[in-house]
């Protein structure tokens, strides 16, 4: 993939390849292919390079999916989980790199556990909604 472009299904995507502990990993891989279908589903055009992005996203997940959990043709089969329309992702970014610390229903909770994330642990935190709309964002310096 191209890493200068962000796509707003990239954050959940790349929390399922780098998921390693075995009790999440369904559940990030479902994450991530809903927030794809989102993106698919959404009125705002998508260019041949996200496109491409897409294909490989989705590919690779149904070989993760075919790696933890047997059969990649039953990986294969594009079911997608059924979700709420609302869905909000809180990230945090330190040191360059980008981690998504939880989903949330609503705006409260998700800035709720922004507040919390922020005391113990300075950094630049964001909050986006399904369609990668930046919604709140809040830094505290690190290294103090």
């Amino acid at each position: 993939m191209n890493n200068s472009i962000t796509y707003s299904w990239q954050g959940a995507y790349q929390c399922a390849v780098l998921e390693t502990d075995p009790a999440h990993m369904a559940q990030r891989i479902d994450d991530a292919l809903w927030a794809i279908e989102q993106r698919l589903g959404s009125t705002v055009r998508i260019d041949n390079t996200e496109n491409e992005a897409i294909e490989f996203a989705r590919n690779a997940l149904a070989v993760l999916r075919g790696e933890w959990f047997g059969g990649l043709s039953e990986s294969m089969n594009g079911v997608v989980p059924q979700k709420e329309l609302l869905k909000l992702n809180l990230f945090r970014n330190s040191q360059g790199k980008t981690e998504l610390l939880g989903t949330f229903p609503d705006f409260d909770s998700a800035k709720a556990k922004l507040k919390e994330y922020l005391v113990v642990s300075p950094g630049h935190y964001v909050i986006y909604d399904q369609t990668g709309e930046r919604l709140f964002a809040e830094s505290a310096p690190e290294g103090h």
